[in-house]
Formats: structure tokens, sequence, C-alpha cells
């Protein structure tokens, strides 16, 4: 039984990856060959952008980029200079109502460690806002990279800082009903490198084969839910965790309301991931309720907030 239940969940997956996991890549090693589309990309046009596509000259960066010739680096050959912000935006589209959105990219970097940094963010409303995909409840998941390489960048936005020239492969992940009922077309995604006014020569930042793709099966923390909807922990004195089951079809959270022991509503969100948290820290102690409402049923959970 055991092994017949592996099986099946090994074609659900195999039948993810390749049925439904339509994707895009950009190597920057001209046209793309590896079956996929190409995600386009835009380096701001401005004079003091460093961004700039080929091989990486430096030594924090010497190895042959993983994809072959290039890769996107803040300057091939020159180190980083002061006074800098430069950015370059990946496009991919949106055209699917379920699964998880994930995009991945291998990355090395070598900042000062006065406040120097680089930033992610995305765009669903066509770059009018942008918001840091770091420590975002919106964010499906974000991992990959060395969390003691995460640091307060110049702007007070959290972002990479130090040094890390070991490669990493980096996942950002998102729900794909979100983004769909989202409106958009297209998910911009933006890389922005900043220093400050300190002259300490290092190499930067640079970024290599990056992929996009849709999968039905995350690849890490799905785990099978006994109940529809799960809030974890309770009670909490931190940070509350909703999600809701996965579901092989359009899923998302419509409305949800935290709601006292008056009845009530003391927060409100619409149109959120099935899987999302909130923090607690701005609400008086004592016993609450949770009415949650995705596109299929409604639900509602007790929470208890507290200070310890």
């Amino acid at each position: 039984m055991m092994n017949k239940t592996l099986l099946l969940l090994t074609l659900i997956c195999l039948f993810a990856i390749s049925s439904h996991g339509q994707g895009y890549s950009q190597y920057f090693d001209g046209p793309d060959n590896s079956g996929f589309g190409q995600i386009p990309y835009t380096i701001d046009s401005g004079a003091n952008n460093i961004w700039q596509v080929g091989y990486p000259f430096k030594a924090a960066f010497e190895y042959s980029p993983i994809s072959g010739r290039n890769a996107i680096v803040t300057d091939t050959v020159k180190p980083y200079p002061p006074n800098n912000k430069s950015s370059f935006i990946l496009k991919v589209p949106v055209f699917k109502p379920y699964g998880i959105y994930a995009l991945q990219w291998v990355q090395r970097f070598d900042f000062d460690s006065t406040g120097d940094g680089g930033l992610v963010e995305y765009s669903i409303d066509t770059a009018k806002t942008w918001q840091s995909v770091f420590d975002n409840p919106y964010v499906y998941n974000f991992y990959g990279f060395n969390t003691n390489n995460v640091g307060t960048l110049l702007s007070g936005q959290t972002g990479f800082a130090g040094k890390d020239t070991s490669v990493q492969d980096v996942w950002l992940c998102f729900g794909y009903s979100w983004l769909y009922n989202s409106k958009l077309d297209t998910l911009l995604i933006r890389f922005t490198f900043m220093s400050d006014s300190i002259n300490n020569p290092r190499a930067g930042w640079m970024i290599d084969n990056i992929m996009s793709r849709i999968t039905m099966i995350h690849t890490i923390k799905n785990v099978v839910m006994k109940d529809y909807l799960k809030l974890y922990p309770n009670p909490s004195n931190g940070r509350v965790y909703i999600e809701a089951e996965n579901l092989l079809e359009f899923h998302i959270i419509e409305t949800m309301e935290l709601i006292d022991a008056q009845g009530i509503i003391v927060e409100r969100w619409n149109n959120i991931p099935t899987k999302f948290w909130f923090e607690t820290n701005k609400y008086a102690v004592g016993k609450y309720m949770v009415r949650i409402k995705t596109n299929k049923k409604t639900e509602t959970l007790p929470l208890v907030i507290s200070r310890q």
C-alpha cells in the first residue's frame, strides 16, 4: 500500500511539472535553448545603472557562469561605486488560475557591511507600487539563501547583505490563484542594488540561471492537512499563520476577519493567498475569532492572543 501511495505521489509530481509546469527561463546567454520560453528583462536606462550582462571578471565571482557564457552582474569588471542605486526588472506572464508560481535563480554577492546590499521586490499593479519579498505575508515562500546574509539596507528595507560568494540556489514562490485573481497578465520582479557614500571596493551582486514555472505541489513544507483550514500557533504572542488545503483549482481567501470577544471586527483582509500570516502585537490580549471565507467555504476558528 505504501509503495502504491509513493508511486501515486511521484506521478502527481511529474504530471504537475510536465503538464502544468509551463515555464520560462533567462540564462543571459542569448537565445534560450532550454525548451522554455525566455523571460524578458529590462535594465533601467539611467546613466548610473551598473547592471551588465556578460562574463563576470571579478575574483569574488571567478567561475564560469553556471549556464555557460554570461550572467547579469553589477558591472562585469569594476567594483561597484559609492552612492549607487541600480535595478533590472523581470516580466513573467500570468496565465493559470491555480497552482504555485516559483521563480528560481542562482546568485553570489560581495557587499560592504555598511548598509550596501540587494533588494528583491514584486509588483502586481504594473509598477505603480512595489513590495519587498522579504518577510512578506503575500509571499508563499522565499528560501535557499543564508539567513545570516539578510540585513537592513540604506532604504531601511530588508535585503541581501554582507558577503556570500558561494553559489546559492534561491526560490521565490507565490500562490498562483492570488496572482491570477489580481487581474494582471504580467508579474514584475525587480532586483535593486544600492550602496552608500563609503568607497570600499567590492564585487557587488551576480545573478544567473533564472527559471520560472508553475507547479501543483510545492517542493518543501507540503504537509497533507487533516482539516480544510489550519491556524497556528494558538495561543499566539506574535505571528499567526493561516493555511488552507491545497486544491488543484482556483482557490483564494476572499475575506478574513479578526473578531474580538465583543463581536467587533478589529481587522479585515480581502483577497489574500490561502497561505498567509499576520502579527498580533498591535491587538489587545484576549480571546478572538478568525472568520475565513474562501471561494469554497466559510469557517470560524478561535484564537487567543497573549504576551507570553
